[in-house]
Parts: C-alpha cells; structure tokens; sequence
C-alpha cells in the first residue's frame, strides 16, 4: 500500500523561475460577507500583500466593484493577521440567489477566493454594543445580521418580534462561507426561557427553528463554541426569516441535469458527483448513475430484504431509532459489481456502513471507513463513507446488502440519508487541481515568458490504472499547455501552463481537462482555505489535514501579471532512466540585467531528490549562483516510480517570500515553471 501511494504522487514538471518581487496578494477576510440581491454595499476586503491598483474577480456574472481609495496598511497587525485592507462598492446584480466567490486581483497577481454571500432579505452589520440582552440589536423579521465574533468570549444577542403561531427559522453561517468560526446558537423568549440551539449543523453552521407561542420579543445569540477562538476570521451571517426550512432534501439522488455543486465542498467530497441544495437548509444530492430506487421502509429484517435490480441508485434514510436496511440482488458468477454508500459525502450527519452476506447469510465483507486518502494534508479525502468495494461474484445466486449507521441507536431523522449504489464495475477518473503550494492559501499567476505549476490530483475507480494526458482550453492566446501526463498508477500529478512574451494582463477562469482513450474529465478547482498558523511556505506542510475546499465558478482561477526577472530553460526536454536511477538535468538562465541574486531550486514532487527532515525547510538541490549562466541537477528517481511517462518537475525561489515587518502570515512562494520534462521509466529494478 505505501509503495502504490508514493508512487502515485510522483508526477513530474519543471517549475522553473520565481521572480523577486513578492508574492501575490492573499485574501483573509471580507466584510460584510455579503450582500442583498440588486443592492449596493461597501466591503473591506483586508489580507496580506495588497501592492496598488486592485480589482476584484467573482465567479459569477453581474457583479460590480468600484475601489474606494486605495489599499491600507497596518503597520501594527498582529502576528497572522491581515495587514493591509481595501475597500470596494460592491452591487449584487437582481436575480441572484447564493454563494459566490471573490478574488483580489493587484500588481502582482490574483489571491485565493473567499465567499460572498446573496441573498433577499434585508441587510444590516453588527453594532455594537450587544453583548447582552439588554443591548441587543433591534431587527425586524427577514433580517440578515453580519457579525464578527471579535474575542473568545464576544457573545452577540439580536432581537426581533414575532407573532404567536409564527414559524422562525435562523441560520448562523460560518463554514460555508469560509469563517473560521464555530457557531453556537441559541433563541430564547422574553422570559429567558430556551426555545431552541444548534451548533454543528454542517461544520460550524448552525441553524434551529421554532414556533412562537404568543406575540412578543424573541432574542437570539450567537457565540463562538466554548468560547475558544475568536478574531477577525471569526465572522458570520445571521439570517432570521419566516421563510419555510427543509431540513432535507428526499431521496438524496436525482437524474443528471442540473449543475454541479457550486457551495464549498469539502475533498471527502470532491470526487463526487453532486447537485446544488434546492432550497435554504437542503441537503447536497448525488448525481444518478443508475436507476434509481427508493427504499421501501418495511425492509428491517434479511428476511424481509427489499428485491432490487442492479444496476441501480437506492434512496434511504434512517428514520426510527436502530433501522437496518436490507436489499437483495441477483448477480451471476464471474460478473464483478460495485458496491459504495453515499453518506457523509452528500450531507449527512452519519457514519454510515454495509455488510454484505451470500443467500445463506454469511458474511463476505463489512465495509466501513475507507482507508485511502488523495493526500495526507492538502487534498485529504478520507471519510466516514465505506470504502467502495469491488464484488468478484463466486456463484450465480442471490446477495443481500445491509445499510445501516453507527449512530442508529441515538440519531436518526429525515437527515440521516444515504445512497446504496450497486453497478457494474466502469473504470474511470476524477480529477481536482489546485496551486501547488500544499498548505498555504493560493492562485494561479503567471508571469509574461514564464509559467505557473499546479497539482492535479487524480481519483481512480473500478481498476483504471492507464496515464492521463492533461489539457487545457479557453485559454487566453498567450497561454500554452504544453503536452504532460499523470503516469500509470499515479494520483498526483503537476499541471504547466506556459506564458508567451509579450502578454497581456488577464484574470478569469480556464478549464483544466484529463483525457485516457474515450475518457474525458473536466478538472474541479480546489483552494487551501486558510493558512497554518506558525509554519511558512517554504516548510513541509503539516502531518495533519489542512482546511480545502472547491472554488465555486466556470474553472480554474488564473491571472496574467508581470515579467520574470529571469528565465530557466532545460538544454533537455526528454529523458529515459531505469527505475531507482538519476535524471541528469541542466538548465540554462537568462537574466534581466538588473537580476543580480542567486536562483535556489528544489525538488517539488515528493519522493525525488533529497527529502526534508522533520519540519526543516525543503532542501535545495542546487543554485545558479548571481554570474552563472547555467546548472547542472542530479535527480534520483524513486525506485518503485512505475514504468512509463512521467512528467518532472522542480522549483525554483529567490529573493525573500515575505514581506519584512509585523505581518508573518505564512504567504505563497512564487513559482514558474518552464517547459516540462518527460521522463520515460524504462524498468523498475528486482528487489535484492
């Protein structure tokens, strides 16, 4: 298992060059986080590396942003906090409903995304005073509130009337549009007495619903969980309306034909194909691959197993305390199905499981937790769903499967969905692609005469194992996507997309593609979702999961500025090395004559080269020093890197990443890169 998943990793590119002025801006907050559809309102969008002339870049259509003076700094901003800020005149165009995302685009490139919520309430900030009842904020109904929770133990009430018999509902978000926050949410009545709280809806969203009893003042409050955190990144948007609430959406799987998902799905949940909710406080719903069958309810026993036709799509849900679900289908010897549970993936609050047992009840498998992960920290994958299991039948007969949770016993409701897929064995692919900075939040900027790098990590399924060349269209006319490949076996590769010179500026969205044979996939974009506090870019990331999600908008991110100060170009583009031998590798550089600093360059593919030790910066594996005019690399190849074409790829930095002064938020490392190399694995060597 380890020599399949380091292999897996070792795509190759050359990324080459880094320029030495600063990294592009990186976005920390944005507030208000939100906005009324049609209606206009002045937001501070505060972060790192703000350097003149700023725009914005949403992923939806009808937006505008008209800068209000210029970008600030802050001389003073604590360690990790955001050191400059700029404000805009945003106005929501009419008719939009929901969650986009925005970018700060300045002179040296574009930043990660942050949320920006729409929505068709009325619109107020937080004032304060209000850390008390007496002092809460007066709202009306149909009100959205945008907050901060400033200090651990800020505590935010708000009021409203209501009238007896009224349904309220109240939706804290926190999670679901980028907040570090976890809120705590309570609503009491004007004696005091606790209606309804939540905390831990999905993620740190919150959200609770109650009848009012009579007429009168209802308070609601808002707090960060056990009072732990608290800071700028703590923000929310606090919605009190009459409008109805589906606490679900039912059955959890519907037909193709609408949009993917476009709210921040987590990577436990990037390889799934999956719908927008369809109404405030829904449930995400997955694709249907099959026909699709509803449970029938009265299927608790085996002997009362639900007769099914595979292929198909089974809709259920754990409605009453301690249901087990039981279907059963007909398979003959030889045929090799798949069987996978959808749960936590699609919304769920469960820890869902199968067992799957022969006619007479034996058991052939309990599927639980899957083991696999894309990534140990940026791209981690790994969920509470069961594993996807691959069923090689021994013998025609009928197979039974039983769906149930963990959690039966004590949770259960019209959440508690799942989907039971039974299908014939299909490989395939997914792919996501994101910056290639594994622990820092980032975006895609290319220089004119250079090139960005970015990771593609690869999902395989039901035996796909063949090289996935990757692609790019909607290119501007000075990008290029030179021709490279994710190698047999691998889950992780690097994307290159070069940049002519002359170019000119550009930001807006690309689509990132992977071809095998009849296989064609549209790559997701992912971004880091906020830094790691106390660990700089030039550092291994973490051994923990670092905070990801999916970009909302048409494709990848991607910003045209600036020039290179120099530029690295291979003497050799093609290379063929025995498996466990070394790629000879020489670069040749071209300077600006006002470049005088040495270039460093680092493997960037995990397994090549020298590796780091412990939390120590990444090793240099060589440096063109300020007179040289070229390099010469010696890479080792891993020895289990299996046979076929690979593409390589290394690094390059110079200059300091980070600005001098207080703010010592970890910020991306510039990387370019230059044409990639391919590397042809002739053979891996027997083992001694």
């Amino acid at each position: 298992m380890f020599a399949r998943r380091l292999a897996a990793t070792l795509a190759l590119l050359l990324a080459a060059g880094s320029a030495s002025a600063q990294p592009g801006p990186q976005l920390l907050t944005v507030f208000p986080p939100g906005a009324k559809a049609g209606g206009a309102v002045e937001v501070t969008f505060a972060g790192v590396g703000f350097d003149g002339d700023e725009k914005l870049l949403f992923s939806a259509k009808g937006f505008t942003a008209e800068r209000v003076g210029v970008a600030t700094a802050d001389p003073k901003a604590p360690k990790g906090a955001p050191a400059a800020s700029v404000k805009f005149k945003v106005t929501a165009p009419r008719g939009f409903a929901g969650t986009c995302d925005v970018r700060v685009v300045s002179k040296s490139g574009l930043s990660n995304p942050r949320a920006f919520a729409v929505g068709s309430d009325t619109e107020v900030n937080e004032v304060e005073p209000n850390n008390d009842v007496p002092q809460a904020q007066k709202v009306e109904l149909d009100t959205t509130i945008n907050g901060v929770v400033s200090a651990p133990t800020d505590v935010d009430f708000v009021t409203f009337k209501a009238k007896a018999g009224q349904n309220v509902a109240v939706y804290c978000l926190t999670t679901s549009i980028d907040s570090r926050m976890q809120a705590d949410l309570m609503v009491s009545d004007s004696e005091s007495r606790q209606l309804a709280s939540n905390r831990n809806y999905r993620g740190g969203d919150a959200v609770l619903d109650f009848k009012a009893l009579k007429d009168g003042d209802y308070t609601v409050r808002v707090s960060q969980f056990a009072y732990t955190t608290g800071g700028p990144d703590h923000f929310y948007r606090l919605t009190i309306t009459t409008a109805p609430r589906a606490s679900a959406t039912f059955p959890p799987v519907a037909e193709e034909g609408a949009g993917l998902a476009s709210w921040p799905l987590a990577p436990s949940a990037a390889m799934v194909d999956l719908f927008e909710p369809p109404s405030r406080g829904g449930t995400p719903r997955l694709m249907a691959a099959n026909p699709i069958v509803a449970d029938a309810g009265t299927n608790l026993t085996a002997a009362e197993a639900q007769l099914v036709k595979g292929p198909c799509d089974i809709a259920g849900r754990i409605a009453k305390k301690g249901e087990r679900h039981w279907y059963s289908f007909a398979a003959k010897k030889g045929d090799v199905w798949t069987l996978e549970v959808f749960a936590e993936r699609i919304g769920s609050p469960v820890d869902a499981y199968f067992i799957l047992t022969d006619e007479k009840g034996k058991v052939i498998v309990e599927q639980d937790d899957g083991a696999d992960t894309l990534s140990p920290n940026q791209f981690y994958t790994k969920s509470d769903d069961p594993g996807r299991y691959r069923f090689a039948v021994p013998a025609d007969g009928t197979y039974k499967v039983m769906v149930s949770t963990r959690e039966a016993a004590v949770q259960f409701g019209p959440r508690d969905q799942y989907v039971l897929r039974i299908a014939k064995e299909k490989p395939d692919f997914r792919l996501a692609v994101m910056p290639l900075t594994p622990h820092v939040p980032d975006a895609g900027t290319l220089t004119a005469g250079r090139a960005v790098a970015l990771v593609v990590y690869a999902f395989r399924f039901d035996g796909f194992d063949g090289a996935i060349e990757l692609g790019a269209e909607q290119l501007p006319r000075e990008v290029k996507c030179p021709k490279q490949v994710i190698g047999p076996g691998q889950t992780r590769g690097v994307l290159v997309l070069t940049c002519e010179k002359p170019a000119a500026d550009f930001d807006g969205f690309v689509t990132i593609t992977g071809t095998a044979g009849s296989l064609k996939q549209t790559a997701r974009p992912f971004s880091v979702t906020w830094p790691v506090q106390g660990q700089q870019a030039n550092q291994p990331p973490p051994n923990s999961p670092v905070l990801t999600r999916m970009d909302r908008g048409p494709g990848l991110a991607l910003a045209i500025r600036g020039t290179a100060p120099f530029v690295l170009t291979p003497t050799e583009t093609a290379f063929k090395v025995k498996g466990g031998g070394k790629v000879d590798v020489t670069l040749k550089i071209t300077r600006d004559t006002s470049f005088k600093e040495p270039v460093a360059i680092y493997v960037a593919t995990p397994g090549f080269g020298p590796r780091p030790q412990g939390n120590q910066p990444f090793p240099v594996v060589g440096t063109a020093q300020p007179n040289s005019t070229d390099i010469k690399l010696n890479i080792d190849v891993p020895a289990n890197l299996p046979s076929g074409t690979h593409t390589l790829v290394l690094r390059s930095q110079s200059g300091a990443p980070n600005p001098k002064g207080n703010n010592s938020a970890p910020r991306p490392l510039p990387n370019f890169a230059v044409t990639p190399l391919t590397v042809t694995i002739e053979g891996v060597p027997k083992k001694k």
